[in-house]
C-alpha cells in the first residue's frame, strides 16, 4: 500500500507538470499564430496576395479556433481571386465566431458580384444584427437594395450608414445615386455637393452632379463638373462623353466630336461615344464620316437604341434614299415607339423625290404616331405630318400643321425654311426633296 501511495503522487506531478507545459505550448502557438497573421496582413497590404495566404495558413495551422485567420485569408483569396476558397473561408470564419459582422460583409460582396442579390442581402442583414453600429454593412446592404431598384429600403440604409459615419464621401455619393434614381435630383445635388466636400478628387461624384444637371438642362453647369473630373483623371471615358453630350447641347459640334473622339481613345468600344460623335459630325456635315461612325456602332452593338436611326438620317442627307428607308424601317422595327425614326421615314415618304419610295397613306401614319408620342411639341413632327397631308393633296391640313410647327421653330435658319414650306402648301405644291 505505501508503495502504491507513493507512486500515484508522482503520476499526479507527472501530470501537473505536463498540464503547464501543454499550456505554456498552446499559449506560445497562439502567440506565434499572432505574429503569422500579423505578417499576413503587412503582405496583404503589400499586395503580395499569395504569400499572404500561406502566411494567413501557418496561423491557421497553428491555432485552428482563430476567427481573424480564416477571415484575413478569405479577403486574400478574394483579391487572387479565388472566390470558392474565400466563400469557405468565411464560412469556417462564422461558425467559429458567428458574430464576426465584417466576415458576413465579406461573404455578401461576393454573392451580390456573382449575382446572387438576395444572398447577399441575408448576409448583410446578419451582420447588422452582429453589430448595429457598423456603417459599413448598412452601406453594403443599400448597395444591394439598390441594385435590384429596392430604392426605399437603400436610402433608408444609407440614412443609418451616414448617422453612424457621416464623413465617408462614398456614402453621400452613392445616397445620391439613389435620389437621383427617385427623381429627387436636388436631394442627389445636395448629396453629390457634400460628397465633394468631404473628398474635393472624387471623380465619380462630379461625373454624377455633372449628369444631374445635365438632367436639369444646366449644359454650362454640367460642363464644368465633367470638365473637373477630367482635369483629376484625363483618362475618365464618362466624363469625356457627359461633357461631349452637354456641348453636342450647346451646339458647339467641332467640341463636342474632339471629346467624342478622346473617350474613344480611352475605350475604343465605347458604343454611346462613337454614337455622339457621328451626331456632331452629322451636324457639321460630314456625312461620310458619320455614316462611318454609325457602321463601327452597329458592328460591335447590333442593337443600340439609335444608331441606326442616325445612320438613316445621315443616309437621308446623302440622298441615298433606299438605304435611309431600309435603316429606318429596321429602327421603328427594333422600336415601334422611336418618334425620331417615325418622323423622318414620314418625312422621306412624303418627300422623296422618287415616286417608288412615296407613300402619303403610310407617311400619314408614321408621321401621326411621331406627332402623339411627342405631344404636339416637336415641330419636326408636325413638319412631317404636313409633308404628308400635302402628298394626299390635303393642302389646308398640311398648311394648319406646318403653322405649327413654324410656331415651335427657334432658330432663325429652321425658321425661314418652316415659313418657305408654308408657302408652298398655301400654293397647293407638295414638298420634294432635291433629287441627288
Amino acid at each position: 500500500m505505501p508503495t502504491h501511495r507513493r507512486s500515484r503522487g508522482l503520476s499526479l506531478a507527472v501530470l501537473a507538470a505536463l498540464a503547464t507545459t501543454a499550456t505554456a505550448a498552446g499559449q506560445d502557438a497562439v502567440a506565434k499564430a499572432r505574429e503569422q497573421r500579423t505578417r499576413g496582413v503587412a503582405l496583404h497590404r503589400g499586395k503580395d496576395y499569395v504569400q499572404a495566404v500561406a502566411a494567413f495558413t501557418e496561423a491557421i495551422r497553428l491555432d485552428p479556433r482563430d476567427a481573424l485567420a480564416y477571415y484575413d485569408r478569405a479577403i486574400a483569396w478574394a483579391e487572387i481571386p479565388d472566390v470558392e476558397k474565400a466563400l469557405a473561408d468565411y464560412g469556417r470564419a462564422l461558425e467559429i465566431d458567428p458574430n464576426l459582422a465584417p466576415a458576413y460583409v465579406g461573404r455578401g460582396r461576393i454573392r451580390a458580384a456573382r449575382g446572387e442579390t438576395a444572398a447577399a442581402i441575408a448576409d448583410y442583414t446578419q451582420a447588422v444584427a452582429a453589430d448595429p453600429k457598423d456603417p459599413l454593412a448598412y452601406f453594403a446592404r443599400a448597395q444591394a437594395e439598390a441594385s435590384r431598384r429596392g430604392y426605399d429600403p437603400a436610402l433608408a440604409d444609407y440614412d443609418r450608414a451616414i448617422h453612424l459615419d457621416p464623413s465617408k464621401a462614398l456614402y453621400h455619393l452613392s445616397r445620391g445615386d439613389v435620389r437621383r434614381a427617385r427623381g429627387d435630383l436636388a436631394g442627389a445635388l445636395d448629396d453629390f455637393t457634400r460628397a465633394l466636400r468631404l473628398d474635393p478628387n472624387l471623380v465619380d461624384a462630379y461625373d454624377a452632379r455633372g449628369a444631374t444637371a445635365f438632367e436639369q438642362g444646366r449644359f454650362l453647369d454640367a460642363v464644368e463638373d465633367f470638365s473637373r473630373a477630367v482635369k483629376i483623371a484625363p483618362g475618365d471615358a464618362r466624363a469625356r462623353l457627359g461633357r461631349a453630350t452637354c456641348l453636342f447641347e450647346l451646339h458647339e459640334y467641332d467640341l463636342a466630336a474632339e471629346d467624342y473622339g478622346r473617350a474613344l481613345d480611352v475605350d475604343p468600344r465605347l458604343a454611346d461615344a462613337r454614337y455622339g460623335r457621328g451626331r456632331a459630325l452629322a451636324q457639321q456635315g460630314k456625312y461620310d464620316e458619320a455614316a462611318a461612325d454609325y457602321d463601327e456602332v452597329l458592328k460591335f452593338a447590333p442593337d443600340h437604341p439609335s444608331a441606326r436611326t442616325g445612320r438613316g438620317i445621315v443616309r437621308l442627307l446623302q440622298g441615298r434614299f433606299v438605304a435611309a428607308a431600309a435603316d429606318l424601317d429596321a429602327a421603328l422595327a427594333k422600336n415601334p415607339d422611336d418618334a425620331v425614326a417615325a418622323t423622318h421615314l414620314a418625312r422621306l415618304l412624303a418627300a422623296s423625290p422618287d415616286s417608288r419610295l412615296r407613300d402619303g397613306v403610310r407617311a400619314k401614319a408614321l408621321a401621326e404616331r411621331a406627332r402623339a408620342s411627342t405631344r404636339e411639341s416637336e415641330p419636326h413632327a408636325l413638319a412631317a405630318l404636313a409633308a404628308a397631308d400635302a402628298e394626299l393633296g390635303r393642302f389646308d391640313a398640311a398648311a394648319a400643321w406646318q403653322a405649327m410647327a413654324l410656331n415651335l421653330f427657334t432658330d432663325p435658319a429652321d425658321r425661314n425654311k418652316a415659313q418657305a414650306r408654308l408657302d408652298l402648301y398655301k400654293q397647293g405644291k407638295p414638298l420634294r426633296d432635291p433629287a441627288p
